[in-house]
């Protein structure tokens, strides 16, 4: 969830009997010391610290010339200037950041589209850290077990933001969290965290009986005071029903759920191809910023009409009791 979570959502949900989360997309490791620090100092409880993973995508200099004119023309209605020149990357965990886990020493560290290499893999273990990822087919968590992962997220399609895969399944192949959690308890033998339109006590209470040793909620957190989202992103999961949501790859290059807006319908024609993740993302900085939610992207899951506007240590609370509701019911 990049820098939509801060220190004190990550902190609030671990003070109250959760696992916060702080996402270190773009952050550099001294930036991503002081979020952890931040965290420190409001919470003597876990973390996790999650890492996207890609590979850099080449020379980028002729590459999506129609896009681009779509992308200006947007900009040219926010008057937001000349779209910015995108630039290549690659998503790793860099001896900068491996010093920060070292010295921070978080809890648990957790990865989106696989894992890193060996080596990198074994100086994490070598810490004693925790180290789970993203699975979204029953043969992706098979990878993730071989590959020694102490416990898999079963990431279904229902889920807001980036499709974890790393597999390059088409979506429409990767299964629903009810379909998909099951069959992947059944196939390893690690422990299992359901991801997917999980909102309340209800969805909660049917995934732990579908096997899943824990849950990961993000989109049931973006209306939390402590969340880093714009007012209209708030005002959109407000008002979102269950047909709000769409998954796309026009806002970063890559497959994630959005509520579908004026940006992904004028971003997606016949034809026209995004630039590799994560440029893409490089033309959207300027759109956020001003803060109009018909093209600023508007990560949700399906279940946003679920959401509650709550403080975050609140919504932890009544979560809790929700779900031990509907067991105590059977």
């Amino acid at each position: 969830m990049g820098d939509h979570t801060t220190p004190s959502l990550a902190a609030a949900v671990s003070n109250s009997g959760g696992l916060g989360g702080l996402g270190m997309w773009g952050f550099s490791g001294e930036e991503a010391e002081r979020r952890v620090a931040g965290f420190r100092q409001q919470s003597g409880g876990g973390l996790n610290v999650n890492y996207p993973l890609w590979d850099h995508a080449g020379d980028l200099t002729d590459i999506g010339g129609p896009m681009r004119k779509l992308v200006q023309a947007l900009y040219d209605s926010k008057n937001a200037g000349p779209i910015p020149e995108p630039k290549a990357s690659v998503g790793v965990v860099n001896q900068e950041h491996l010093a920060m886990l070292e010295k921070m020493r978080p809890e648990v560290v957790s990865f989106h589209f696989g894992l890193p290499d060996a080596e990198t893999m074994d100086a994490i273990r070598s810490l004693g850290i925790f180290v789970i990822s993203s699975a979204t087919t029953v043969a992706e968590a098979r990878q993730l077990e071989a590959a020694g992962i102490d416990a898999i997220i079963a990431q279904g399609t229902e889920a807001g933001g980036h499709r974890g895969t790393f597999t390059k399944t088409d979506i429409s192949m990767q299964p629903g969290l009810f379909a998909l959690l099951p069959q992947v308890v059944d196939a390893v033998n690690v422990p299992v965290i359901a991801a997917g339109g999980i909102a309340d006590g209800r969805t909660i209470a049917a995934a732990i009986m579908l096997g899943a040793s824990a849950v990961q909620l993000g989109t049931a957190f973006l209306r939390c005071g402590e969340a880093q989202i714009l007012d209209a992103h708030r005002e959109a999961l407000r008002n979102a029903s269950d047909d709000s949501t769409v998954v796309s790859n026009v806002v970063s290059g890559l497959p994630a759920r959005f509520v579908k807006n004026r940006l992904i319908e004028e971003l997606t024609e016949p034809g026209v191809e995004p630039l590799p993740f994560p440029a893409q993302m490089a033309f959207m900085a300027p759109l956020e910023d001003t803060g109009d939610g018909a093209v600023a992207p508007l990560y949700s899951g399906q279940s946003a009409h679920l959401t509650r506007e709550m403080a975050a240590a609140d919504l932890v609370s009544t979560l809790a009791e929700e779900t031990n509701r509907c067991f105590s019911q059977y």
